[in-house]
């Protein structure tokens, strides 16, 4: 069932007038009747306006209200929930402990492949060869002192 302009103004609490640039901008979808009128879809309203409340809240309750009734369906249900909620805890522990595994175990791998790259990188260069220390007229025409 559509509204029409007023019916959505109600519904929302926001102006027609605001409605209606808002059909006219883009922001809500709406067919445009022969005789003028809009026809807006419920859903298409409230994607942009949410319904406004049927009442205001403005008190807030002081204290909380139990279920004083022996309901053991609520019980069984709490239960198996509450199951569920400590396995899906433990699955994420253990997750937690794998994930901090591995990476313990990448960091390792990249210590020893730096190493590892040190040592091929000092067997590839070879021995540093010794320098002869020259002397100033050694250096300047090329002769090394022997």
């Amino acid at each position: 069932m559509a509204y029409t302009l007023g019916e959505a103004a109600k519904v929302t609490g926001i102006s027609k007038a605001s409605i209606s640039r808002a059909i006219n901008s883009g922001r809500i979808s709406a067919l445009k009747k022969d005789d003028g009128s809009f026809a807006i879809e419920p859903v298409e309203l409230h994607r942009v306006y949410p319904p406004k409340a049927s009442e205001p809240v403005t008190a807030t309750p002081h204290e909380t209200i139990r279920n004083t009734e022996n309901d053991t369906c609520n019980t069984q249900n709490s239960s198996v929930l509450q199951a569920r909620l400590e396995a899906a805890l433990e699955q994420l522990r253990d997750r937690d402990r794998t994930v901090e595994d591995l990476r313990h175990r990448l960091d390792r791998s990249d210590e020893e492949r730096r190493e590892a790259q040190a040592r091929v990188i000092g067997l590839l260069a070879g021995p540093e060869p010794t320098e002869t220390k020259r002397g100033f007229f050694g250096r300047l025409f090329g002769r090394s002192e022997d």
